[in-house]
């Protein structure tokens, strides 16, 4: 038995958001600003700012090391939110 259960109906699959996406939902979702979170994580402001506006493009250990260290959330958990508009809070 598959404990993965993934949608059937196209309509309810969506892509896998990007690391853009997923940085600034989860920096607004917890109500931090760029500065805040770009000096928590050791990098600069711009550095951020270019990452949230895919001006560049991040690297998966920067997005996870942010959303659970800094954000303190789990990143599955965010894409799932942003790829399903799931509310599960567990």
């Amino acid at each position: 038995m598959n404990q993965f259960a993934v949608p059937n109906d196209p309509a309810l699959i969506s892509r896998t958001p990007k690391g853009a996406d997923i940085l600034k939902y989860a920096r607004k979702f917890r109500g931090y600003t760029q500065a805040e979170s770009a000096a928590s994580y050791g990098i600069e402001e711009r550095t951020l700012r270019r990452w949230e506006n895919n001006e560049f493009n991040p690297k998966w250990n920067d997005v996870i090391g942010l959303i659970e260290d800094v954000y303190s959330l789990k990143v599955i958990k965010v894409i799932e939110e942003l790829s399903f508009g799931t509310t599960n809070n567990n």
